[in-house]
This record gives C-alpha cells, structure tokens and sequence, in this order.
C-alpha cells in the first residue's frame, strides 16, 4: 500500500483518537439502548469530518479535489467503535450532503450544507420502499405537479436516520412506468413540512444506535426551489450516490474485521486449552490468517476503487465487488472470532458478538450482495 501522505495521516489520528477515547467508552451502553448520541455526531463536525467532502465555501473542508480515501480511513476507525454510529454518519454526509454538494444549485447548498458540516442538522436519504428494495427502478412514490411545486404521495422504508433527520432527499417518480431508469426526480425536504411524518426507530438486530424507520408523505408540497438536480435525472443521480456508498459499506465491514482480528489474536495468546494457548492451535492460526488476509484485500481494493470515483470513472461493476467481497468477509470474520472465543464470544464481555449483528447488515443494505452480483455481470456481459 502506498505511504499515506501526512495531512491525511494527521486527520485520520485525530478520528482515531476521538473514536478510541470517546466512542468507545458509550458504544455497548448505545446497542443496548438504541440510542444515537448526537453529541458525538457534533463533536464530528466540529473535529471538521463531517465537512470533509465539502466545499470549504459552505463549511465543509474540501479544497481541490476530493480526497474519498480519507473519508474511509475515518469511517474504518469509527466502526472499530461503533459501526452503527459510522452507518448513521455516513448515511448524512455521503448520501445527503454529497449529494446536494454535488447535484445542487447555489440557494440549496448555502441552505443545507453549513448545518451538516457543523454537526447541527442531520441527513437522511429516502429511497426504499415496502415494495421497492433491491427494485429500486419499482418505486411507488409519486411527484404531480402542483402550482410552484410539485405534490408528494408515498412511502418510504428503511431509510437511515428517518426518525431524527432534520432533512431529507426524497426519490419519487414524476414520469415513466416502473422498471424505467427516466422519470425520477430528487426532492430536498425539511422536518416539519406539512404532510411528512416518520416512523419510530425499527427494533433491529444490530446497527442498533442506527436510528432506521419509516417516511410518510401524504400530499406534501414541495416548492420548485427544492427539487435536487434536473427533473427526471434522479435515478441517474442515484446510481453515483450508490456506488460510493456501497464502498463505505465495505469499508464499515472491513473495520469490524480488523477490530474482531485485533481482539482473536489478544485472546489467544493468553486463553489455555490442553496446556498451551489456543493461539499454538493450527485451526486457530488457519481462521487468524484468513482474517488478516481477506482485511488486506477488501482495504486495498476500496482504496483501488475510490481512487477511480474521485479521478471521475465509472466504477459500477468495481464498486459491487468491493461491497461484495468487503461485506461478505466481515461477517465470516465476527463468526470466526465467536468460534474463536467460545462461550465468551457468544456473550458481549468481548463484543465480537455485536460485530456479528453489525456485518450482517451490509450484505443486505446499499443494495444486498444479490444484487450486486448481477450488477458486475450486467457489466459484464455488456447488458
């Protein structure tokens, strides 16, 4: 891997050290309650991570290009601590703030970025619905034309940070037939409009300080001034939004992994069977190697593939292998370090168990390895 250049060195300590000796201290009492601590989201932004994809004129600290590896260094070492925490800042930096940074216009960046770079709003992306999960193209919400605006019907499910976003990006359909990629248009909402509501928090297995529910939109009027982007370019937007995001779902599982090796090789070393540590065990070293191995190939590849978004390519196909892969391994890894552990790794004294509840989820979210696959030989195949 390449030498890590010392601004990004220096950065990635700081977040490092926020997430050992603050995270950390809260991350079991937060799976437990479900709660997500906001304070420590503020405490982000004001560490500048929030606003580190975004253009300093609008709070953020992006100057140039954009730098997405470091990004991923800093969500890895967040979700050593909490992934649940790292999903739901994600969700509000790279799938609203993003991209409004990227799809907005003057009005919508001056309105919605300052507040998300500081820490003081929250961001949701509403895409799935009851019936549209993996069929994304299949949703049901729709966008009619209304006098300076447009009129909101649907909703949304398992969107992250529903329940306490302070504003939302909405997919709906303002034309075309479902199953089409035209037709769908992006909208900019706020808490408190007229006819949006939310869910409670869904009780999940895991990513439990995640805060994850349900949108409801009942004729919302949403004035012209909002809408994100070009009408009908939605779910072009979409796919650039999603290929970043499934490879920061990776990234989430690759810190798990690292946390769960970090934890294998401690206990190990001090944990006796038959006379000698079980570290002395060849089955024991066999999943230890494997763990080390698959960590090295999932970061590298991440690393590979956000190189290639921020130079401008088309990362479609890579994009699905770095989630599937990255994903895949991380949960293998959390049973590997429950089978290491035994009995103590199936309770949360060594939390190798909450890393299991965790990984599960991103081979689900951000569209399931399934779907994944069929993307890369869609690419493929030229289809």
């Amino acid at each position: 891997m390449p030498e890590v250049p010392l601004e990004r060195k220096m950065f990635v300590d700081t977040i490092r050290k926020f997430a050992r000796n603050e995270l950390e201290l809260v991350a079991d009492e937060i799976d437990a309650t479900g709660e997500f601590p906001i304070n420590l989201y503020r405490r982000l932004g004001a560490l500048g991570f929030l606003g580190l994809r975004l253009p300093a004129e609008y709070g953020g600290f992006m100057e140039g290009n954009p730098d997405s590896v470091t990004v991923m260094m800093c969500v890895e070492e967040i979700a050593k601590a909490s992934a649940g925490f790292a999903l739901s800042v994600g969700a509000s930096i790279t799938l609203f703030a993003a991209n409004v940074a990227r799809n907005g216009n003057e009005e919508q960046k001056t309105a919605y970025l300052p507040g998300i770079a500081s820490g003081d709003k929250i961001g949701c992306w509403g895409l799935t619905e009851p019936d549209a999960g993996s069929d994304a193209l299949g949703i049901k919400t729709r966008a009619v034309r209304a006098e300076g605006g447009w009129l909101l019907n649907g909703r949304k499910t398992f969107i992250t940070n529903a329940p306490i976003a302070d504003h939302f990006i909405i997919i709906a359909r303002t034309g075309g037939e479902p199953g089409r990629i035209d037709g769908g248009t992006a909208f900019i909402l706020d808490r408190g409009a007229d006819g949006l509501s939310t869910g409670k928090p869904l009780d999940k297995m895991g990513m439990r300080c995640s805060p994850t529910g349900e949108i409801f939109l009942d004729n919302v009027f949403v004035p012209d001034s909002r809408v994100l982007g070009k009408p009908g370019n939605g779910f072009f937007d979409m796919m650039a939004s999603l290929d970043f995001e499934r490879s920061v779902a990776g990234a989430i599982n690759v810190a798990i992994a690292q946390r769960c090796l970090e934890i294998c090789l401690e206990y190990s070393k001090t944990r006796t069977q038959f006379g000698k540590p079980i570290s002395k065990f060849q089955l024991v070293q066999e999943k230890i190697a494997r763990m080390h191995r698959d960590i090295e190939l999932a970061r590298t590849y991440i690393i590979h593939v956000l190189e290639m978004i921020d130079s401008g390519r088309l990362v479609t196909a890579q994009a699905g292998i770095a989630k599937w892969f990255a994903t895949e391994m991380g949960t293998q890894a959390a049973l590997d370090a429950i089978q290491i552990l035994g009995g103590y790794g199936y309770c949360r004294e060594y939390k190798v168990e909450r890393y299991m509840r965790d990984a599960k989820l991103l081979e689900i979210g951000a569209g399931t390895n399934e779907i994944n696959k069929l993307l890369i030989a869609k690419v493929l195949l030229g289809a």
